[in-house]
């Protein structure tokens, strides 16, 4: 019983959060949003205080030169744009790389996104760089095209298909090159949008999708999935020592930002924040697929037709992990939804989850009773239902941070457990009139 009290008040306290977790509510979406989508102006100013990239590496050149010749360009021309981000992107340089030229069967255009790692040897105290960009190259190269071969076997309908963004084989650990979805028409909403049930229901059936294809994989490829790093891929987060000091210093920048009424009872919760971190992604009895990590709508393209949407494509991998499923959904719902939302709509979500999980299932000739049954799915998320809160103490300082005052994370000198963040006064006058945010 105090335990679930313990919960149901810290429950009502992420709740006035509310709208204000519709924007992202961990730090990997301010390190690690590497995204294939259109920016507007605002977005691309520069700003001298963050990573601006003015010059494409000699590898990434030679990447776009063999990508030219494996095409069959004779001649051809590359337009580069280099995206500036505000204090978005701090663990690569992105770019837009469009390559127009002649081939022997005529005019062609291949269009590009990239995500260069820094150069230098750069790793946060947090998490390590190169293992990130490690776990979005396995992704792309190795896991999703066991995905594609797997819905191919099984006949599933293109329609039905979980569909991921095309990437280059030139891409390693270093350089990411994938297709520029922009340019089909798809982007992705600014991090404060209200979604829409639609959005939330087709991004839940994706995701479902997603941790359904762990199963399926287990079934139908059980040395790939023993032997080749699926079951063993760990969180990227390194929760040592060093972590759970970071932690500490964090929670107090939001114990400065919430209201006196309930600092008291969040202050008693966060007193082992880190150990209750590490639980998010380390509890084995609840590991059972693959988890995006990072899963909110920065992180899924949308393609619309005459004002509704037609297509969502989830990316963005560097997070993934082995863990538990259940956390994948609760951080979209924590992140997207408010108070209102949930009440109308939860049991809903959870039914489209499940159903969507059976359904694909299926094709593969899998029952879903036996890898994730219904009663499975409603127990992990009891058990787990702190979890998206856990991440939201912890990172919304850094969502509602002055874009002034947003640290560069990748300075050497930067100590995580000591750093200040001021929370911008635009979000709290707002969240103050709408009863939201850290009010």
């Amino acid at each position: 019983m105090e335990k679930k009290c313990e919960f149901e008040a810290m429950w009502n306290y992420s709740l006035m959060f509310d709208n204000s977790l519709r924007s992202s509510i961990i730090i990997v979406a301010e390190i690690v949003s590497f995204l294939p989508f259109k920016m507007n102006d605002e977005m691309c100013e520069p700003n001298n205080q963050y990573i601006c990239p003015n010059k494409i590496s000699n590898k990434l050149e030679q990447c776009i030169s063999d990508i030219a010749k494996r095409n069959g360009f004779v001649k051809y021309d590359i337009e580069k744009k280099e995206f500036c981000t505000n204090g978005g992107s701090y663990l690569g340089l992105l770019y837009e790389i469009d390559i127009n030229g002649h081939t022997n069967d005529g005019e062609k255009e291949i269009n590009i996104f990239v995500k260069s790692i820094l150069p230098g040897d750069i790793d946060l105290q947090m998490l390590s760089v190169r293992d990130v960009y490690e776990t979005e190259m396995f992704a792309y190269k190795i896991i999703f095209k066991i995905f594609d071969e797997l819905q191919k076997e099984a006949n599933v309908p293109v329609e039905e298909r979980y569909k991921t963004v095309k990437s280059y084989e030139e891409s390693d650990a270093e350089v990411i090159l994938m297709e520029n979805e922009a340019k089909k028409g798809f982007s992705t909403g600014h991090r404060m949008d209200v979604i829409s049930l639609q959005f939330a229901e087709m991004a839940i059936a994706k995701l479902a999708k997603f941790h359904s294809l762990s199963f399926v994989l287990k079934v139908k490829r059980p040395s790939f999935f023993e032997e080749l790093e699926v079951k063993t891929r760990t969180s990227p987060y390194n929760t040592g020592d060093k972590w759970q000091s970071i932690a500490q210093n964090i929670i107090k920048i939001t114990l400065d930002n919430i209201d006196e009424g309930i600092k008291e009872r969040v202050e008693k919760f966060c007193e082992n924040i880190g150990d209750r971190i590490t639980s998010c992604y380390e509890n084995e009895s609840v590991r059972r697929s693959l988890c995006h990590g990072d899963y909110r709508p920065n992180n899924i393209l949308v393609k619309k037709v005459d004002g509704e949407i037609s297509e969502l494509i989830p990316i963005d991998y560097q997070m993934m992990y082995y863990g538990c499923p259940v956390v994948d959904f609760l951080y979209f719902i924590i992140c997207c939804t408010d108070k209102e939302f949930r009440q109308r709509h939860l049991l809903h979500l959870k039914d489209v989850y499940h159903k969507t999980m059976a359904t694909f299932l299926n094709y593969f000739d899998l029952d879903v009773n036996s890898f994730y049954s219904r009663e499975d799915f409603e127990k992990d998320y009891e058990e787990r239902l702190n979890s998206g809160l856990v991440l939201a103490l912890v990172f919304l300082p850094f969502v509602f941070a002055s874009e002034d005052d947003v640290p560069d994370l990748t300075k050497d000198d930067r100590d995580m457990d000591k750093f200040n963040l001021n929370v911008d006064k635009r979000y709290k006058n707002q969240n103050t009139r709408n009863n939201r945010g850290f009010h």
